[in-house]
């Protein structure tokens, strides 16, 4: 990033001088900052901290979303009252975001002149799962307070793709928030008029009107897919017509799993997918197979022949109307299928949407997707392939045996790999003996169960990695309040402290029950917060 588009960075302080945060220029006269670093403040100094000589100005508000609790809403876009044309403003970027993505982000800790700090994404979470983690590289500076309201920036790419929410310092010094972008254009449409990037949904998705009913089975079973609970990474999808019910399910989960249209949503239940799940979803019908491939490679930077491990997890894409499409073979084919096929190994997983059972590409995607051999007639490279999948099968079941028991009503993590190693090390016995066609014969059924137990163990890992990620945060956010109860004098409280214990002994004595858990520290947060506001 050139020092040219990092002209955007400003410092904001109230009357008496104090840093409240950062903010982040749009152009010449606009600012983006989190509503609570302003709280309480008409208007607020403005400090060009990239522009060395300028004086600094004064901005008021524009328009607001007060935080939602201590994980939802807050922002703020704010406007100077004279604008400093030296302003060169940093567009907002709606992007796919990816678990393990690194980027950066500069504020300003302990009334410093900024500093910049490394982080990488780790997943959802907070109010409405709304917000994305961070955690600072170990040697990089803490996001803390001084942070809230700066843009956090893709290392790979230097887009600004979301914005720094930490309202709390001991919190920070843990763990670290942002806000990506799509929700701040979900909060504050105002926002729209500075951003960039291809939308994850196609307009039609948002045009469709409430289906007047659901299929209540398939859109349970779809969110709880969508939410990392599917027995798969491709899900064949049979619709039918525009009024049917599966097909008003559909678009309605596409339109509630987007992040710039869910954001701040009031609908909840087992019908409802999580805020993200979605970071793609296109409307195939009358396009052509190159239309649709650019729809994907503008938003995911992906194609069929990307090299592998270049890409995180936790994407979820959705093609809809294959079979409606100006070129549905070449569309399934040449587009879908090859990314279906290395679907875990780029960090995907796709929903293709049919109308009819009876449409040419349901059968393609379904016989080629469950087991993908190195070639019929190549028994070693099969062979060789399979002992791969054993060696990742046996990591994964080693992990699952040793997590499932830290959570309550987790399922069970079963072992599978050593009796699949013993199917495997008699098929290799018969090839060294001399018979092929027994290997053969045999061989496909060996693929598909191993096929299926990696799945299903990579289900139950992306789920315990869930619910790990969920405990972490909950342990940072009851230290974080009992910190905030010790700096208000709070200590050796007697209510506290019984609010306190059980959230302790949820979150550490035991299989965890992570609602029960969840329910307990938010019971000592409000407690906290009661106690302190008076």
């Amino acid at each position: 990033m050139t020092s040219e588009r990092r002209r955007w960075r400003v410092r904001l302080r109230d009357h008496r001088g104090r840093i409240l945060g950062a903010g982040t220029m749009l152009d010449h006269e606009h600012l983006l900052t989190c509503a609570h670093v302003i709280e309480g403040h008409d208007d607020v100094t403005v400090d060009f901290v990239a522009l060395p000589g300028v004086e600094p100005g004064i901005a008021t508000i524009v328009a607001r979303a007060d935080p939602i609790g201590d994980d939802g809403g807050d922002v703020a876009l704010l406007r100077l009252r004279h604008p400093e044309e030296q302003i060169t403003g940093a567009p907002l970027h709606r992007t796919a975001l990816e678990d393990n993505q690194r980027v950066r982000a500069y504020g300003f800790p302990s009334g410093s002149d900024g500093m910049w700090s490394l982080a990488t994404v780790v997943g959802d979470g907070g109010h409405g799962l709304e917000r994305v983690q961070l955690h600072r590289t170990p040697d990089a500076e803490p996001i803390t307070h001084g942070f809230s309201g700066s843009a956090v920036i893709a290392d790979r790419t230097g887009h600004v793709v979301g914005m720094v929410a930490t309202r709390y310092t001991t919190e920070a010094a843990r763990v670290s928030w942002m806000i990506p972008v799509e929700t701040l254009l979900g909060y504050l449409p105002e926002l729209r008029r500075w951003a960039e990037g291809s939308p994850a949904i196609d307009p039609s998705f948002v045009h469709y009107p409430e289906p007047p009913v659901i299929d209540v089975l398939f859109a349970r079973e779809f969110a709880s897919w969508l939410g990392g609970h599917g027995r798969s990474d491709v899900r064949v999808i049979i619709m039918g017509a525009d009024d049917s019910a599966v097909a008003g399910s559909l678009r309605r989960a596409i339109f509630l799993a987007d992040r710039e249209h869910g954001a701040g949503r009031s609908a909840s239940g087992p019908t409802v997918p999580p805020v993200g799940s979605v970071v793609l979803a296109v409307d195939a019908v009358g396009k052509t197979a190159d239309e649709v491939r650019r729809r994907i490679s503008e938003r995911l930077d992906v194609a069929a022949d990307s090299p592998a491990g270049r890409h995180g997890t936790g994407r979820t894409a959705v093609v809809y109307g294959i079979d409606e499409s100006a070129e549905p073979d070449e569309l399934v084919g040449e587009v879908l299928l090859p990314l279906a096929q290395r679907a875990h190994e780029l960090g995907l997983r796709l929903a293709l949407a049919f109308r009819k059972e009876s449409s040419p590409g349901v059968s393609v995607v379904r016989s080629s997707t469950e087991v993908l051999p190195d070639g019929e007639d190549d028994i070693e490279g099969r062979l060789a392939s399979l002992e791969t999948r054993l060696d990742e099968l046996a990591r994964l079941e080693k992990d699952n045996l040793s997590d499932a028991p830290r959570f309550f009503d987790a399922p069970e993590a079963p072992a599978r790999v050593r009796r699949l190693k013993g199917a495997l090390t008699q098929l290799r016995s018969a090839e060294r003996d001399g018979e092929p066609e027994w290997v053969k014969r045999h061989l496909p059924a060996c693929e598909r169960t191993v096929a299926r137990a990696g799945q299903r163990a990579r289900d139950l890992r992306r789920l315990l990695d869930e619910n790990l990620a969920r405990r972490a945060e909950l342990r940072a956010r009851l230290d974080a309040y009992g910190e905030m109860a010790r700096n208000s004098g709070l200590v050796e409280d007697v209510e506290l402290d019984a609010a306190y214990a059980p959230a302790w002994r949820r979150l550490f004595e035991g299989p965890c029950d992570l609602g029960a858990a969840a329910a307990a520290v938010e019971r000592y947060a409000d407690t906290v917060r009661k106690r302190i506001d008076g």
